[in-house]
């Protein structure tokens, strides 16, 4: 089982930042993301970086990749063998609680001020949603609070039967 995660043209770096904490304490191995409004951390004015995350000891568990402007139409090429799932409020998603996760996925999250662009979406194999406590309700998530959530909903039920099993021959 393996997860990496792609976020399309994030806002500010501590939105990667704290996806990238998510990434490294729930287990996906690389985090990508598109866009010049958080340019590669080579190109970062002096003294700028993520906050705390590049210090923490299991951030080197997770790759960071830039990928800047380049065309997303061939993401399959990303992760190979991975299923480019879309992580967004559209019809048709299917509810994260009943999501059934492939065993490699490659997570897509759109930027906090748009959507997945429609060629990215064109190139997802799936799609699931976060649900709210009002199901109406279309306002979307804070971008790191989604991939936290995904990455804890993966691996809750992937650890989950094993856990159970684990623990089931002890009842009597």
């Amino acid at each position: 089982m393996s997860a990496a995660v792609l976020l399309i043209d994030p806002h500010f770096p501590h939105n990667v930042g704290n996806a990238l904490r998510a990434c490294a304490l729930l287990g996906a191995g690389t985090l990508y993301w598109t866009g010049n409004r958080v340019p590669p951390p080579d190109r970062w004015p002096e003294g700028a970086r993520l906050p705390r995350e590049e210090r923490m000891k299991c951030y080197r568990n997770t790759q960071l990749r830039h990928i800047g402007g380049s065309s997303l139409a061939h993401i399959d090429d990303l992760e190979a063998g991975s299923v480019p799932v879309c992580v967004e409020i559209t019809d048709g998603a299917e509810d994260l609680r009943d999501f059934v996760h492939p065993d490699r996925a490659l997570y897509v999250f759109g930027p906090e001020d748009g959507d997945v662009p429609k060629g990215v979406r064109h190139a997802c194999h799936r799609f699931v949603r976060i649900p709210a406590a009002d199901p109406h309700e279309r306002t979307p998530y804070n971008l790191a609070f989604s991939v936290g959530a995904v990455l804890y909903d993966r691996l809750y039920k992937v650890t989950r039967p094993t856990f159970e099993l684990e623990h089931a021959g002890g009842a009597a």
